[in-house]
């Protein structure tokens, strides 16, 4: 009996080694899918979880640049983008069917307030370089008036060429001494040539001195007004604020994604 069935079972496999070797090779595909999309899952509610708690501690910074004056512009200004990729919105498709909805309400709604600050951030550092540009525009015309006005201005008190050879031919008409005639030549060429060079020295004193004075002026954080919208402010402010009134970390659903990237409880 046992020998029967042994033979039925080794009958059997002959005769169906192919497909059972087709359903094994299939079954481990499964488990290998299965297993590489839990690992992508843990990844990806890794990235979030991580970016969050980066995002809450920048939010916190930028809650630090509102003074009693108003918003310290040149801080926001000079602080990092807060997120270059949305991680949420990349991969909460993953997750909507794994957190409550209070959970998924309550982060979405917090990169929503990322996002807006970003916005903010984002439009005072084209009002500020639109700025930084206008004023290089600016400075880079007045230099330009001021070398137009300097250049006609000492041209005025050039001597001409025209002019010595005008002087020493009339000198010469008046004195028929060969050599004077030589020697008062030769004094008037240089004089001309004398007076261009001390024209090209006065130029520059005189412009030096016109711009140094102008950037001076310039320099001087009372000179031009560095004006940033109110409106920007009055916008991050009331981000901020509504910010402060959401719960994140403490939500089931934040803990559950803790949870898939098998990060241990704060």
């Amino acid at each position: 009996m046992i020998d029967f069935l042994g033979n039925l079972f080794w009958n059997f496999l002959l005769a169906n080694w192919v497909n059972m070797a087709l359903i094994i090779v299939g079954t481990s595909a499964i488990f290998v899918y299965i297993w590489q999309e839990r690992g992508k899952t843990k990844d990806y509610a890794s990235m979030i979880v991580l970016q969050i708690d980066e995002l809450q501690e920048r939010m916190q910074q930028i809650q630090s640049y509102i003074t009693d004056d108003g918003l310290n512009f040149k801080a926001f200004y000079e602080s990092l983008p807060l997120m270059n990729e949305n991680y949420w919105d990349r991969y909460k498709h993953v997750f909507i069917r794994k957190i409550d909805n209070k959970s998924y309400h309550n982060i979405n709604k917090f990169y929503q307030y990322v996002l807006s600050i970003k916005e903010q951030q984002e439009l005072l550092r084209n009002l500020q370089k639109n700025y930084f540009f206008l004023k290089q525009q600016a400075i880079t015309n007045t230099e330009f008036s001021y070398i137009d006005r300097i250049i006609s201005a000492t041209e005025q008190s050039i001597i001409s060429p025209d002019l010595v050879e005008k002087s020493k031919n009339d000198f010469l008409k008046e004195n028929k001494n060969e050599n004077l005639n030589q020697f008062v030549g030769k004094v008037l060429e240089q004089i001309s040539l004398n007076n261009l060079n001390n024209n090209l020295d006065v130029f520059w004193s005189a412009y030096n001195q016109k711009r140094n004075k102008f950037l001076g002026i310039m320099n001087n954080n009372q000179a031009l007004t560095d004006y940033s919208p109110l409106q920007i402010s009055q916008t991050i402010k009331s981000i901020l604020k509504q910010y402060s009134m959401l719960e994140i970390t403490g939500t089931e659903g934040y803990r559950k994604l803790r949870k898939i990237a098998k990060m241990t409880d704060k």
